[in-house]
């Protein structure tokens, strides 16, 4: 069984899988803290792994950061898929 920590990190990955776009750290954030799934800190600590480990790229513009899946992420995902 997956930890809460774990199921976050899936759950921004499928959200950039399953966008067109980039996403914003503020639609991340408000669907997340929308839905009570965690708190706003814990998300931060999610992205910013997410970040490190090269599941996603971040870029920062005017103050605002953008978040995509790298190929890495979508491998990643691909494993766990079927879990979501």
């Amino acid at each position: 069984m997956a930890t809460p920590f774990t199921v976050y990190k899936l759950i921004v990955l499928y959200m950039l899988q399953n966008t067109e776009n980039t996403l914003t750290n503020s639609q991340i954030s408000e669907f997340i803290l929308d839905r009570e799934y965690t708190d706003y800190f814990q998300l931060q600590k999610v992205l910013s792994e997410l970040t490190e480990t090269e599941l996603l790229h971040k870029r920062t513009i005017t103050n605002s950061s953008y978040y995509e899946l790298t190929e890495e992420g979508r491998k990643t995902l691909s494993y766990f898929e079927k879990d979501i």
